[in-house]
């Protein structure tokens, strides 16, 4: 018998069958794994799966081969925290969502998941003044792409080597660009922002935040969604944010 116990976040859930639930989950120690859950989606333990709640979970099967049977119960719900702030609660979701296309079966990677519970802490933060939970977005999918082996290099220009007035990244190989250098091209570059190093000097905060959410979209889409579509809540934070924005 093969078995772990475990804390999870709750990556998804869908019903299986009258009264049971399969669950996705990352463990702090194992990685992402699924597992069946009996009874789980009766009344009774319906509320337990919500994207993004900490969970404690115990998870066994008989062969390395199945999918094993898991039994959940709920530590910290994390949804109700942000459930009267729609674009924390699709940035909530987007995490999820994007772990659970992306992230390979059980493979341990303890550095994602604390890297995650941080952003659901951020995600508390009531609104876009100062920006720190968007900039802690987009630094947790900057950190998903360093962690599964797409690091974009934004501490050096890519034809310099140079670490100074650096304003630009190049969409191809994810590398920074100086501003002299870059600007020729500024049409066929992404902006690096000035909280991740960027000094093209935007005139606004809210541009500079936009400009981030662009450029880890790009990378995500390019090295995970090649060809599918991206989640519908990661769109959803794009379009959402972008509303919101403009209002500042």
């Amino acid at each position: 018998m093969l078995e772990w116990k475990d804390n999870v976040i709750l990556l998804s859930s869908k019903p299986y069958g009258e009264t049971g639930m399969i669950a996705s989950v990352l463990s702090e120690n194992n990685g992402r794994y699924k597992g069946f859950i009996f009874g789980g989606n009766s009344k009774k333990k319906r509320a337990i799966f919500q994207k993004g709640n900490l969970c404690a979970a115990h998870w066994k099967s008989k062969t390395s081969e199945q999918m094993g049977s898991m039994k959940i119960e709920l530590i910290k719900s994390t949804a109700p925290n942000i459930m009267e702030k729609p674009i924390q609660l699709s940035a909530l979701s987007s995490a999820c969502d994007i772990f659970d296309a992306i992230l390979p079966e059980r493979e341990p990677n303890l550095k994602l998941y604390n890297a995650t519970i941080k952003l659901f802490e951020l995600l508390k933060l009531s609104d876009l003044i100062n920006y720190s939970w968007v900039k802690g977005y987009i630094n947790w999918e900057l950190g998903v792409l360093s962690e599964l082996g797409f690091s974009l290099k934004l501490n050096k220009c890519a034809i310099n080597n140079d670490n100074e007035n650096l304003a630009f990244v190049s969409p191809k190989t994810g590398r920074a660009v100086s501003y002299e250098i870059g600007l020729p091209y500024k049409n066929k570059l992404f902006i690096l922002p000035e909280f991740l190093g960027g000094n093209y000097y935007q005139e606004s905060t809210y541009e500079d935040v936009w400009n981030g959410i662009i450029l880890t979209k790009h990378f995500i889409s390019m090295n995970f969604f090649k060809y599918t579509d991206l989640p519908s809540s990661r769109i959803r934070l794009e379009k959402q944010l972008e509303v919101k924005l403009s209002k500042v």
